[in-house]
């Protein structure tokens, strides 16, 4: 949840998405219903804002972002990467500014950029679903901008299948103290901390989308002087809702793929049954010409025991062989695909 894909939506599509968030830091607990919307407005760019409808205050946190990519956004690209303009109109403490009226914060802007970088693996081998991320931004911690100049890198894995998927993220903050009139401030990034954040996405319907994750910090480095207090437990859950939604071609190629596979295992396991109920009418054959050969030799009894034995057998492979028709029969029904198809 905290890595954007360098991929953008789809010309026209919209979407939005109400996210509950909840955080524990030195400061406290706190939590924030946020509210947003996401659109495409060209095959190469996107929009998304959102804000905090409820603070301690009136109207909370506002931020957008303009996220641009590199071309061939709409196919299955091995690498992709994009430029963000992230804006943020006003942080938690504008909001509790003296000065701020109820329903409008102190507007103290903070523009920034940052770039994502992420490689599909899909697109190289059809039976790895891995997608991993790198981004580097300008914003850690939206609440001590006023604060400290702020570093973030990121990196993510995800297992993307054909609709639900898991991932794993970690990152790292790197936080300067600003200078100001009573505090010279610092000359370089002396404090951070690390953090990882575990989560995943499950598909209602096909098309609304629930993703959750939690994010826990596992080390910091802080000063004893002002130092940053950074959240150290991070739950996150958000449903989005598409208003205006076309597939693009990276969808369409992506379940492609998917249902090819899903057909290739089906062939394969009919193809499978095939010869295996060939090799037992082979075997049954075989034991009858091997019993023929060898009656001439044998005494009474011990014909007797053999012709038990292979009719026993024989009468075991006659009901594997009725149990591969019958699976046989279901698949057919099932419109199982000819290699034709499949290719």
């Amino acid at each position: 949840m905290s890595i954007s894909p360098s991929n953008v939506m789809g010309n026209g599509n919209l979407t939005f998405f109400l996210e509950p968030i909840a955080r524990y830091s030195l400061n406290g607990f706190a939590f924030d219903p946020v509210l947003g919307a996401q659109i495409g407005i060209s095959n190469i760019m996107q929009l998304t804002g959102q804000f905090v409808p409820v603070a301690k205050k009136g109207l909370g946190p506002v931020e957008a972002h303009l996220q641009i990519t590199t071309p061939d956004n709409d196919n299955l690209r091995f690498f992709g990467a994009a430029l963000l303009a992230d804006l943020f109109l006003s942080s938690t403490q504008d909001t509790l500014a003296l000065t701020a009226q109820k329903d409008k914060p102190e507007y103290n802007p903070y523009l920034f950029a940052s770039v994502v970088a992420d490689v599909d693996w899909l697109a190289l081998w059809k039976f790895l679903p891995l997608k991993t991320y790198l981004t580097v931004g300008m914003m850690d911690n939206i609440e001590q901008l006023p604060f400290y100049d702020q570093i973030s890198v990121k990196f993510a894995l995800e297992w993307k299948k054909y609709q639900h998927s898991v991932f794993f993220g970690c990152g790292m903050g790197l936080y300067r103290e600003k200078r100001n009139r009573i505090n010279p401030g610092d000359n370089w990034y002396k404090q951070r901390y690390f953090w990882i954040e575990p989560g995943g996405r499950y598909r209602l319907l096909g098309k609304y989308s629930i993703v959750g994750s939690t994010k826990l910090t596992l080390s910091r480095k802080v000063k004893e002087k002002n130092p940053i207090k950074p959240e150290l437990f991070f739950f996150g859950l958000k449903l989005e809702i598409p208003v205006l939604l076309r597939e693009t071609n990276t969808e369409v190629i992506r379940t492609l793929i998917f249902m090819e596979r899903k057909k290739g295992k089906k062939l394969d396991s009919f193809e499978k049954k095939v010869a295996t109920g060939k090799s037992l009418i082979s075997e049954m054959n075989a034991s009858l010409i091997d019993i023929q050969d060898s009656l001439g030799t044998m005494t009474y009894q011990e014909e007797k025991d053999a012709m038990k034995k292979r009719r026993e057998e024989t009468q075991a492979k006659m009901a594997e062989i009725e149990r591969l028709l019958i699976q046989l029969d279901r698949e057919e029904k099932k419109d199982i695909p000819t290699k034709t198809e499949t290719k």
